[in-house]
């Protein structure tokens, strides 16, 4: 939502009201998030008069893997994958295993492979922009 907003306005600063007003979403949750997205040098901020957040690199150089990994930490799509997991947690014949590696990798990929542009462009996950007029 808030790099979303920030990679529709380009080069401008923008309040993070003005994200709250635009997205719906509270204010205090904003300046929640903000935090780890301008420590991981995703955003900048300014202080002052016509200051606000915007993004600290273009929008096609910014992919949604980076925000979630931020946001919400690595892709782990079940409990014995995040990386505080012991292994000794895990039995040592767990196959399934494997599979939900591979699970994570390809979320990770597609991640990976969107930026902001592309979503504020409307493409779909392959990169293409989604035509509005198809069934």
């Amino acid at each position: 939502m808030l790099m979303y907003e920030l990679a529709r306005s380009e080069d401008e600063y923008m309040s993070l009201a003005e994200i709250s007003a635009a997205q719906r979403v509270s204010q205090g949750y904003l300046e929640q998030i903000v935090i780890p997205l301008r420590e991981h040098g995703l955003v900048r901020g300014k202080r002052g008069f016509g200051g606000g957040y915007k993004l600290a690199r273009p929008a096609d150089r910014i992919t949604v893997g980076e925000i979630v990994k931020v946001a919400e930490g690595p892709v782990a799509p079940v409990k014995c994958m995040h990386e505080d997991f012991s292994d000794h947690d895990c039995p040592d014949d767990c196959r399934a295993r494997l599979v939900w590696e591979k699970v994570g990798n390809a979320i990770e990929g597609v991640l990976n492979s969107i930026t902001l542009r592309d979503l504020i462009e409307g493409a779909s996950h392959t990169g293409k922009k989604e035509d509005s007029n198809s069934e």
